[in-house]
């Protein structure tokens, strides 16, 4: 069998993913792997909803199998966080297509790939950087001069080229589907289909009707039933991070360049997770990537958990009977140990990699337990088995 790979968050689930789930069966005839951010989101939040209730979700409304994404990729840049996800494809062995939502689908993805990995871009881009110029910045600016991508600034755009790097020794064919009435980042909902973002501050704020038109209705069951996260506690434990650690003990736990560390230590004194990264970010560095140092800070680990290259496990998270076809020809054709459920000592006889991938992974999973306010224990993530929706 082969399938074709999605590459999502599904915070939470909406009729935008649906859309493009759809789309991309009618293009393609294939089955759908999703490979899908586990507790910790890319732009550096935790998850709206478990990674349980999301696979879940994502099953019941037509992905066919989903296997998590590691925090150590999840909580990343976009070149890593693509990077991990296409790894895992590839090792997959069954995976033909990767299947990305993109702003801009005239934008030729893959020749820019070409352009960006070329060593005049990298010349081009030290020289940037050698000017005092950030990464973003010098980047933006490499590609405005030597490719002509100036509106190439939406994430779904950045993402698609990131993909488009990631897959260029490999077996698998991108497929670029238009985003349609929505862009990633939008704030207000004003149809059927609406950012996961506006969604998110629609349902936790005076506006829930809004959210409600915006997703599948299972969805909607399982979001009036959660519990959002509890930004307090977040700030809590953040700051009490911030207190205890020394600038260079912080730089240590995450990945910190250009002497951030000082600036996350000064934000010790604010009040409130915002203030901190209004504060840090200033006109220099994107809010997302404080974020995510903050959220790797949270977590409590040494920098290299951060900074891996390549995934060591696949995780099952959910599937259904065509996916549970897909899990027993992947025995044959997998590269990677698939984790279906977890042993006691599940990084017994694996690599440091491994080990320090499936310990990240299993402490993101009682942070946020902890920050939804759950009646939850730690290592709750042992009790856990993939969900199979069985026809």
């Amino acid at each position: 069998m082969k399938a074709v790979g999605i590459v999502a968050e599904y915070n939470p689930f909406h009729n935008g993913h649906l859309y493009h789930l759809q789309t991309t069966k009618n293009l393609t005839n294939l089955p759908v792997v999703a490979v899908m951010s586990g507790s910790f989101m890319q732009r550096g939040e935790p998850a709206f909803l478990d990674k349980w209730q999301r696979a879940r979700l994502a099953v019941q409304n037509g992905v066919d199998l989903v296997v998590e994404l590691p925090t150590a990729f999840s909580l990343r840049s976009a070149e890593f966080f693509a990077s991990g996800a296409v790894q895992i494809m590839q090792a997959m062995g069954c995976v033909s297509h990767l299947s990305c939502g993109v702003e801009t689908p005239s934008t030729n993805f893959i020749e820019l790939a070409k352009i960006v990995t070329g060593p005049e871009f990298q010349s081009t881009l030290q020289s940037f950087l050698a000017d005092g110029l950030t990464y973003a910045a010098a980047y933006e600016k490499a590609l405005q001069n030597l490719a002509n991508a100036a509106n190439l600034n939406t994430p779904n755009d950045i993402l698609a080229l990131e993909y488009s790097k990631a897959l260029q020794n490999t077996n698998i064919t991108p497929i670029f589907i238009k985003r349609e009435q929505a862009n990633y980042n939008d704030a207000e909902i004003t149809g059927s289909i609406a950012s996961a973002t506006a969604i998110r501050k629609s349902f936790l704020g005076n506006n829930p009707a809004a959210a409600q038109k915006a997703v599948p209705l299972n969805v909607w069951q399982a979001l009036e039933s959660n519990h959002s996260i509890n930004e307090t506690l977040l700030w809590n434990l953040l700051s009490y991070r911030l207190r205890l650690l020394t600038a260079s003990q912080i730089a240590e736990q995450c990945q910190c360049t250009e002497g951030l560390e000082n600036l996350l230590k000064q934000a010790a004194n604010c009040t409130s997770l915002d203030e901190a990264v209004t504060l840090c970010a200033k006109k220099r560095y994107p809010q997302t990537r404080i974020r995510r140092l903050f959220m790797q800070l949270l977590l409590g680990k040494e920098r290299n958990y951060f900074e891996q290259v390549t995934p060591a496990y696949i995780r099952v998270l959910a599937f259904n009977d065509v996916g549970r076809q897909l899990l027993k020809e992947m025995k044959e054709t997998c590269t990677l140990p698939i984790i279906t459920k977890l042993g006691k000592y599940p990084a017994s006889g694996q690599s440091q990699a491994f080990a320090q991938q499936i310990e990240l992974d299993l402490t993101a999973s009682d942070i946020l337990a902890l920050l939804q306010n759950t009646p939850s224990i730690s290592g709750s993530d042992y009790l856990n088995s993939p969900y199979y929706l069985q026809k």
